[in-house]
């Protein structure tokens, strides 16, 4: 079976540390990673700090094996640089249609000033990328790269093949409904659809072998560039509070995030759209009060209400998922299941 773990604003909602905690605590036999190097997934684990580009962040569990698909977007370096880090070498498998990016397409949208002062990219080359991806200009694929030679598999084949004798198959999505292109608050998105459906076909899956799909939230909303953010939250010590107990800082770009307000439209239309069957809160630490609180009677009244808000907006929107999970602090082990 496949559970899918899907961001349900505009990014940097812990996607890294709920596909962690899933991956760790279950008997994945693969995580599988799509998008690029744009969004960086983040693993705490007993105070080791992670910050990963490519690398799935169910690499904790040394049985998973980690797979990059096709819908998978790196950099050479980057990547082998991130093996090295993690030590996960032996157990890396990537598309051969996974697509490299150039030093070439990364100058190209460093120097366009759509993409760096209009969109706020980031700046890594992957919306240069998925251009000449889609104009079918000449792009690199990893089935060319001799450093990557030794990783390159049929994916699809081995992942259905997986499901075929009943495997289980951890898909780790990328940043959130907020920056979809499709559904996104365009044009202030990313240059990718951003939703399950997406993610499953960028692996070579398809939604039949789908269990679970878990939608990440925070109790409110952070933007790296620019874009809409209701009631944004300007006073400075407050900010201040966010950007360091909160380490709102964007791990690729490391730009202070813009903080805002927790938007129950985007937060439905991520349900909605992504056929959501499981909610994960994290960063609930955030409520003063309810650091690495081991049940939920000890939640705070702010942080109960906030929960029970979720309760009450998931009996309201289809397919009506359960609150699942809640991240009471940065280690992937700060987690309480519901």
């Amino acid at each position: 079976m496949i559970d899918i773990v899907c961001g349900g604003q505009a990014g940097d909602e812990g996607k890294g540390k709920i596909s962690a905690y899933l991956s760790y605590k279950g008997d994945y036999d693969y995580c599988v990673r799509v998008g690029g190097p744009n969004a960086g997934h983040t693993v705490v684990q007993n105070g080791k700090s992670y910050t990963l580009k490519n690398i799935p962040s169910g690499f904790l569990n040394p049985k998973t094996k980690l797979v990059l698909g096709a819908g998978a977007y790196t950099k050479t370096q980057w990547l082998l640089e991130e093996l090295k880090v993690t030590g996960t070498r032996d157990r890396l498998i990537i598309d051969p249609y996974a697509v490299l990016i150039s030093d070439e397409q990364t100058a190209a949208e460093k120097n366009a000033s759509h993409f760096m002062e209009h969109i706020g990219s980031v700046g890594t080359g992957l919306g240069q990328a998925v251009r000449d991806r889609i104009e079918r200009r000449s792009i690199t694929f990893a089935k060319d790269e001799p450093l990557l030679k030794d990783f390159i598999q049929d994916v699809p084949e081995l992942l259905n093949g997986c499901l075929d004798k009943g495997g289980q198959i951890l898909l780790e999505g990328t940043q959130g409904i907020k920056l979809s292109l499709l559904h996104g608050e365009y044009p202030f998105v990313t240059s990718r659809d951003t939703t399950a459906c997406t993610f499953l076909g960028e692996a070579g899956l398809g939604p039949k072998g789908v269990r679970d799909v878990y939608v990440v939230f925070k109790p409110y909303i952070t933007r790296v560039g620019p874009g809409p953010l209701e009631r944004e939250l300007t006073d400075e010590k407050e900010l201040e509070r966010y950007h360091t107990k909160g380490h709102e800082i964007g791990s690729v770009s490391k730009r202070l995030r813009r903080i805002g307000a927790f938007e129950k439209r985007s937060a439905a239309r991520a349900i909605m759209i992504n056929g959501c069957t499981k909610i994960a809160i994290t960063h609930i630490d955030m409520f003063p009060g309810n650091d690495r609180v081991k049940k939920y009677e000890d939640f705070t009244p702010e942080a109960q209400a906030f929960l029970e808000s979720l309760k009450r907006l998931s009996a309201e929107v289809y397919p009506h998922p359960q609150v699942a999970l809640v991240s009471t602090g940065p280690d992937m082990e700060d987690t309480l299941v519901l």
